[in-house]
């Protein structure tokens, strides 16, 4: 039985359910989103008996949800690249019918759209929310229309919210400086956190005629690829023996997304290797030298830490978020954004640093990971906001 059969199914009897029952909604714009990096906050919840709803568009992992992870899904259709306002408010709309049906005792809410408009949903039936800001990409790489759109949207609408989380102290300057998240809800969290036992060093030995460079990541432009294979292609010009390896969603919805056409011919042309996505990252991160990300902002960049997790010396550019985890010549290299020369000498440096010295950065990045980042302290603050939510509740009943 699918997932929407499934929830169909359940829906005459929801009403009669629901308000005997520890209900908590997480809320994102992709299954994936939430299958893959808030899979162990949802399990620990469950642990602790509560039911959990999953409301996100259908995806190939909305079923995986439901089934590995024993959760309610409900679909939530959803224009994830455009900004319509019919369709928005339709959104809108719909997660105010899906929270009305589930009451939770708190909905934690994860990218922009349901940061805002499930806020608002949320607000006019009295349910607290959790929202998770993990970057200002679109508010403010993007400085025409779009961004005084999302940045006046969020003012409009975080007022209302519970608690905030954001991911890296820039941007946590930037919601207070700008105006809009008080500073009295906000809260530094270290992004979905890492699961040391899933992400750690692997001995395996280098490859003996080749260095090999991973990125992992959607296809985005804003993730700086152009200026990646632009540099890539500086060093098959100069006759470096190196590999580029791209892994993540060519995802075609989102407006800097890189087409597939392009990515074909990076491969036919420079002999550049895309992947696809991956369930499995971690055997993938294991046969690699080193991780790039060129992004042009972040919130806090998951593929880093999972790469540092893994003892991998990483390059990254000096924006918000990858400064957040790269410290430069220490447990890696930064180079400047949307700069492909910049990159070109930030991998030559990588490729020319003795053995040693990338292991030792490998281990500083490591134990930098272990100290801060470790998946324990992210649940334990959204187990913190339902806590206290429950006193709340019982104080007040």
């Amino acid at each position: 039985m699918s997932v929407l059969t499934r929830f169909k199914a359940f829906d005459n009897l929801l009403s009669h359910l629901f308000c005997s029952m520890k209900n908590i909604c997480f809320s994102a714009n992709t299954s994936w989103y939430l299958y893959n990096f808030r899979r162990n906050t949802i399990l620990e919840f469950k642990r602790r008996g509560y039911r959990i709803f999953c409301v996100a568009p259908l995806d190939d992992y909305s079923q995986r949800l439901a089934d590995e992870l024993g959760v309610t899904f409900i679909p939530l259709d959803m224009d994830n690249a455009g900004n319509h306002p019919v369709k928005d408010l339709k959104t809108a709309w719909d997660l105010f019918k899906i929270y009305r049906q589930c009451k939770p005792l708190v909905v934690f809410q994860f990218t922009i759209k349901n940061n805002i408009y499930g806020t608002l949903a949320a607000r006019a039936l009295g349910i607290p929310v959790a929202n998770n800001i993990s970057g200002l990409g679109t508010a403010f790489i993007h400085t025409g229309l779009v961004g005084r759109i999302v940045r006046g949207l969020y003012k409009i609408s975080q007022p209302f919210a519970y608690q905030v989380f954001c991911q890296n102290s820039e941007d946590q300057e930037l919601l207070v400086t700008h105006k809009l998240v008080k500073a009295d809800k906000l809260t530094l969290l270290p992004g979905s956190g890492v699961d040391l036992k899933r992400f750690k060093p692997v001995e395996l030995p280098p490859a003996p005629d080749r260095f090999r460079f991973l990125y992992v990541g959607r296809m985005l432009g804003d993730k700086g690829l152009r200026e990646l294979v632009e540099a890539f292609a500086m060093l098959k010009q100069k006759g470096v023996s190196a590999e580029l390896k791209l892994v993540g969603f060519a995802d075609a919805k989102n407006k800097t997304a890189i087409t597939r056409e392009e990515l074909k011919s990076w491969e036919e042309q420079y002999g550049i290797e895309w992947l696809g996505s991956s369930d499995t990252i971690e055997e993938i991160l294991a046969r690699a030298d080193c991780v790039v990300l060129p992004s042009y902002r972040e919130g806090l960049p998951r593929s880093l830490l999972e790469a540092c997790a893994m003892a991998l010396p990483v390059i990254a550019t000096d924006v918000p978020g990858c400064r957040s985890v790269v410290t430069h010549y220490e447990n890696g290299i930064l180079c400047q954004a949307k700069d492909p020369v910049s990159l070109y000498d930030a991998m030559m440096a990588m490729i020319n640093l003795p053995e040693q010295t990338r292991r030792e950065m490998g281990q500083k990045g490591l134990e930098h990971v272990t100290r801060n980042y470790c998946k324990t302290l992210v649940i334990d603050a959204y187990v913190k906001v339902v806590d206290s939510l429950e006193h709340r509740k019982l104080a007040t009943a």
